[in-house]
């Protein structure tokens, strides 16, 4: 029988215990709603550059597979970029790669992509199908049973991801290499975005070297922008809006099988908990989802998405200072221009209530980005509001949107309050200002075996005091905790790789070695879930309960402080045929534990830190040593 070793941080118990048994108004007319009151820049309403391929003009193709929309936000802004500095000469098609048929890729002559990777080395969910074809493709090609096909095709590849993650940018990278082993042409190099640092300045400089590139080559048409320094008209994506003056509300998620994020499942919270103790200053919430009636399957360790509202308060604030009716009933739909839409997202459902809109479709509490500010520019009454903004959102004011933005992490909702006389339509808002509200992803900790029809999750309820002084609460979590009790609310499951031995002779049901390495700050605040692991040694499931209270005495005691005092019995079981499971922060303690484990081989084998990260490979690769860290 093989043992199991797992290590968690306390917030990080979502995957831990419990699968250890296999155990994680003003609306006032249709006009208002869509003309900007004043427009300073020569604001371009883009109810209008979706495209119809002009077998005349060079087209460049732009695609993305984003999780959380920044590939999709990266991917628009370098298609106003190129429609200002070409014009006419050359057709920009920006598309979520979803909706592109991956036999198209051999008529492209040049194709730029945004890839995101989701987790530790997976491709996004909207990216799965071309990702996983493009890989076969290039597979084929590589073993001779196919001839390259794109060696007509030019292509240029920028990667997001995360350097915490062991896989750091796994997507793009199989991308770009998949498209030049099928014949393809890279015009630049590849591109990797770190989110852990500031991706932005990653995907500028990119985008800088990939302007010039495309410059110098036949690529593209004739530039237009070079008119003696002017700069080019502000392009504002907005949905067209209809005011319903009757009718009824449809759903903002119509109910589907919860099997992906096309199809949430509206399910019902049956059990919001609190884990820490009265003596906290900080919550922590086990929360139970019933999804029977759905089609959802899941194992102890895939993800469930929450789509979580925004609190009535920051809905009320936003209407308030938009000027917008929050019971108006409105249907948004995308422009068309010659038969096509433009490269807005799909409009959400209607009819929908404009407080619906506002909960469920606008992230209001990020950080607006720069391009959101140069749109915004273009409905500010005041000048010298619009002229701040088009500061702010310009590359020359990138110190000034870093010092007014980007360090006191001021929300867009601040924004709109220092800029009131900015008064977006409503299309515009939620065709180019407010980002999409994303749902929330949390580690299932239940095991469908004992629950095969509720997921649990463990939530650790987010509330920061921010620079500007404003408390910002987590909108999933705080809903949790404080409305979701009953509430239905719509989720879907992503499967992951983290799992738990196969074989049923390992420990999935515990019956060989187990030791479970748990950190947290206090066994008297935050020691979650301790009845039941406490019961787990009790009963014989877990062998071994290693807690690091790290701030119950004068010196810190973490996670890897009991590795190290353990490797003499972990590693005869680590050579046995262990499986480390570590979940927890990926900046610090999974590094931590990290280099406690190469510590650990180094002094049991006596072999120098690369052999010991050589062993560590392999533990990896052979499914024997995974990580749900974030």
């Amino acid at each position: 029988m093989e043992p199991i070793i797992l290590l968690v941080a306390s917030v990080a118990l979502v995957v831990v215990a419990l699968a250890l048994l296999s155990i994680r108004r003003k609306l006032s007319s249709q006009a208002a709603i869509q003309s900007p009151a004043h427009n300073p820049n020569g604001a371009v309403p883009r109810a209008s550059l979706s495209i119809v391929d002009d077998p005349s003009k060079p087209i460049v193709r732009i695609l993305f597979g984003t999780q959380t929309g920044t590939a999709e936000r990266f991917s628009k802004q370098l298609g106003n970029e190129l429609r200002g500095r070409y014009g006419d000469s050359t057709t920009i098609d920006v598309r979520d790669v979803e909706t592109y048929k991956p036999e198209r890729l051999a008529s492209e002559k040049l194709v730029v992509m945004c890839m995101a990777t989701y987790g530790d080395g997976e491709p996004t969910d909207n990216a799965a199908v071309f990702y996983t074809w493009l890989l076969k493709e290039a597979e084929a090609v590589e073993g001779g049973q196919k001839e390259p096909f794109l060696k007509d095709t030019s292509y240029a590849v920028f990667g997001l991801g995360n350097k915490q993650y062991e896989h750091f940018n796994a997507v793009g990278k199989k991308v770009f290499k998949s498209l030049k082993t099928c014949g393809a042409t890279p015009i630049v190099r590849r591109g990797d975005g770190d989110d852990d640092g500031v991706i932005d300045d990653d995907f500028e400089k990119w985008c800088a070297e990939l302007l010039e590139s495309l410059d110098k080559s036949d690529l593209v048409g004739k530039r237009a922008d070079q008119n003696g320094g002017s700069a080019a008209p502000v392009t504002v994506a907005a949905y067209e809006v209809e005011v319903l003056r009757s009718g009824s509300e449809a759903p903002a998620f119509p109910s589907g099988t919860g099997k992906d994020v096309h199809s949430p499942f509206w399910a019902k919270i049956t059990t919001v908990r609190e884990l820490h103790t009265s003596q906290s200053d900080r919550s922590c919430v086990h929360v139970e989802v019933d999804v029977s009636g759905s089609g959802i399957t899941y194992e102890a360790g895939d993800h469930i998405a929450i789509f979580a509202q925004n609190s009535d308060a920051i809905v009320q604030q936003a209407a308030e200072l938009l000027g917008f009716d929050l019971d108006a009933l409105i249907k948004l739909s995308a422009p068309l221009v010659d038969g096509a839409s433009g490269d807005l997202p799909p409009p959400f459902p209607g009819p929908i209530r404009v407080r619906t809109a506002l909960a469920y479709f606008a992230d209001l509490l990020s950080s607006p980005h720069r391009d959101a500010l140069l749109a915004l520019s273009t409905f500010a009454a005041d000048r010298e509001e619009a002229a701040r903004l088009v500061l702010l959102g310009s590359a020359q004011g990138k110190a000034e949107y870093g010092e007014f933005i980007g360090k006191p992490h001021r929300s867009l909702l601040e924004v709109l309050q220092a800029f009131p006389s900015a008064k977006p339509s409503i299309g515009a808002f939620f065709g180019c200002i407010a980002p999409r509200l994303q749902p929330r992803f949390y580690s299932i900790s239940s095991s469908p075996k004992q629950h095969p029809t509720s997921v649990h999750v463990t939530c650790a309820v987010v509330q920061d005091v921010m620079p500007t002084g404003r408390v910002h609460e987590g909108i999933c979590s705080t809903w949790l905790q404080r409305h979701g009790n009953g509430a239905a609310v719509p989720v879907f499951v992503r499967h992951s790789h983290f799992r738990l031995p196969k074989s049923p002779q390992t420990p999935v049901v515990m019956l060989g070695p187990a030791h479970l390495f748990f950190g947290c700050r206090s066994r008297h605040h935050d020691y979650i879930y301790q009845e039941e692991l406490e019961g787990f040694v009790a009963s014989g499931v877990l062998s071994n309960l290693h807690i690091a209270f790290s701030r119950d005495q004068s010196s810190k005691d973490y996670v890897q402080h009991h590795v190290e005092r353990q490797a003499a019995a972990l590693w005869p079981l680590i050579e046995a045929g262990a499986h480390l499971y570590v979940c927890g922060d990926a900046k610090h303690m999974a590094k931590d534990v990290h280099k406690a484990f190469i510590a650990l081989i180094q002094a049991s084998k006596g072999v120098s830190g690369t052999q010991a990260e050589a062993v560590i490979k392999e533990l990896t690769d052979g499914g024997r040593y995974q990580r749900d860290v974030w």
